[in-house]
């Protein structure tokens, strides 16, 4: 392998400071590495690169001899083959890694997708589309009065989040009110106190009562009806998750959340207040 004059391989002039060699030299190896550079002629051209900078260092302008620069040349071209190899091993042993994995993501899938866990999804997610339906039925019915009897005041206020004081009453059907902007004197005074609720569910609105010759209305806080804009949407979580998301980690959280944060709420939901009996009576009981 002949290389010529160093100098003019590194590109650079024979009065050139070492700091200049340097740089080109540098700049050259970046360029023409085999690993950055798939010409055919970048490993002989890395080759004569590296030659030319021992040259340069060793204060040898002449080429070397024949026989060391074809040991250079073969040894070289022996490690290059090795590191493609092990570059080429790597990759076939993450390209396998990858199968498994997609082969295990797409088998608990259809695990998912199947047999006992499937039916349990199926039927919460049928399930939640009713109860969100017949939600948003019964906020859009007209509403019905209840009267009730108060049992219990009580003797704390507590702040609620649109900064009204709210204070909790207890009625003889053993229901709870969080009842907003009033005294406890002022509703032990009053008479007829009628809850305002939804017709199905019973989901209460707000207390009335009479004042003297004027009607007056107490909102009632942290109840479902309160918020049930927002958390109705929760039931159809279920639905979403199987039929939106179904080929991706989307959906196995869809699946887990599902069939235990969202069963554990949709229960909840029809044991408080009786919803149940609401519910499946169609607000005759």
């Amino acid at each position: 392998m002949q290389i010529g004059d160093p100098y003019k391989v590194l590109g650079v002039d024979a009065n050139a400071t070492a700091s200049e060699i340097r740089k080109a030299y540098r700049s050259l190896v970046k360029k023409y590495h085999p690993d950055k550079n798939k010409s055919p002629s970048a490993a002989k051209q890395f080759l004569a690169i590296q030659t030319a900078y021992e040259q340069i260092c060793n204060g040898v302008t002449t080429e070397f001899e024949t026989n060391s620069v074809r040991h250079k040349e073969t040894q070289f071209e022996q490690d290059l083959e090795k590191y493609k190899q092990r570059r080429q091993a790597a990759r076939e042993k993450l390209r396998h890694k990858k199968r498994q994995e997609e082969a295990y993501r797409l088998a608990f899938i259809k695990r998912l997708k199947s047999g006992k866990i499937k039916l349990w999804h199926l039927s919460i997610a049928y399930f939640g589309m009713l109860l969100f339906g017949v939600v948003w039925i019964d906020f859009f019915m007209g509403e019905s009065q209840q009267e009730i009897v108060v049992k219990s005041y009580g003797i704390r206020t507590y702040g609620s989040i649109d900064d009204h004081s709210v204070q909790l009453l207890q009625s003889t059907d053993n229901r709870y009110f969080w009842c907003a902007d009033f005294k406890s004197e002022q509703l032990q005074k009053v008479q007829s106190l009628k809850a305002i609720e939804t017709p199905w569910l019973h989901q209460v609105k707000a207390l009335s009562f009479n004042d003297g010759i004027y009607k007056k209305s107490i909102a009632v806080h942290f109840s479902f009806y309160w918020a049930q804009i927002w958390l109705s949407f929760l039931f159809l979580i279920p639905l979403v998750s199987w039929y939106f998301a179904s080929a991706d980690i989307l959906f196995v959280a869809g699946s887990f959340i599902s069939r235990y944060f969202i069963l554990a709420f949709i229960l909840w939901f029809l044991i408080s207040e009786n919803r149940f009996i609401h519910l499946f009576s169609f607000g005759l009981l």
